[in-house]
């Protein structure tokens, strides 16, 4: 449990463990606080029953009820109403746990809750029973009640689910790096096609090859392309794979047409390349 002592303000919460790296903490706090600072190797979802202001450096000071804060990051926040109680809900979510569960590239999507259209809410998701369970218990009666345990994995879920959308986001720039962030950072698999693409983004195939080549100086394919290349000559340096291993994880059928468009970006061959780094 963690207290901070001020007459005006009350701060105080127990932690559940709802999986290995992923704690929930439910905390009642009133008047302006300061934050705990964040533990290393975490990122904490922050969520309260009403609306709060929200204080950060170098940032206009915000009135919201969903925020992050960071490692090494100062963040206060106060009721936006003076005087009242405000019911708070901690996630704590471990880069190791976003890693496990393949949510790393979804979570890191997320600089500003306020990109996307619309994000899951734990208050809202409650029935009538619960939420006045979460309103009106001391935070150490929550830490033994299953099916607060369940709701919160709903909603962790539920979260988690909208982020690997990219249909909710609101600007047309974060669609875009979307793409990037979830088809070209890995290679093994065939990227979807333009027609495709466009249709997870709900946007026109013109719009899109033409916001693709505002934002990178380039096609989509050739941009592809070009960081296929890259990772090619990655591995090809680091010797974790010859050519006809860079080859076969990248897809190629047959070498001949990977050593042809590596040439074509590198002036060299994949061989001739892998030596040069020796």
């Amino acid at each position: 449990m963690s207290t901070i002592h001020n007459p005006n303000v009350t701060f105080k919460g127990t932690t559940l463990t709802l999986d290995k790296g992923l704690d929930a903490e439910f905390i009642i706090m009133s008047g302006k606080i300061l934050l705990p600072a964040v533990e290393e190797g975490f990122t904490c979802l922050w969520e309260s029953s009403e609306l709060v202001r929200v204080y950060r450096a170098r940032q206009i000071t915000q009135a919201k009820t969903q925020f992050l804060s960071f490692r090494e990051e100062k963040i206060e926040i106060e009721p936006l109403k003076k005087y009242r109680t405000v019911r708070l809900l901690k996630i704590s979510i471990s880069t190791e746990w976003l890693t496990e569960n393949n949510l790393s590239d979804s979570f890191s999507q997320i600089k500003n809750l306020y990109d996307f259209v619309s994000l899951p809410s734990f208050y809202e998701s409650l029935d009538a029973q619960l939420l006045g369970l979460v309103r009106n218990s001391d935070p150490a009666r929550l830490n033994s009640n299953l099916r607060l345990k369940s709701a919160l994995f709903s909603y962790l879920n539920s979260y988690f689910e909208v982020l690997r959308s990219p249909k909710v986001l609101k600007n047309d720039r974060l669609k875009i790096e979307w793409v990037v962030n979830n088809y070209m950072l890995q290679f093994e698999q065939p990227i979807p096609t333009i027609t495709e693409l466009s249709e997870q983004l709900s946007m026109s195939e013109s719009k899109f090859k033409y916001l693709f080549k505002e934002a990178f100086g380039m096609p989509f394919y050739q941009y592809y392309q070009q960081k296929r290349m890259q990772q090619a000559a990655e591995w090809l340096k680091s010797g974790e794979l010859n050519v006809t291993g860079v080859s076969q994880k990248l897809g190629y059928s047959h070498p001949i047409k990977f050593i042809g468009q590596f040439k074509k970006l590198f002036g060299v061959t994949p061989l001739r390349y892998a030596k040069g780094k020796e």
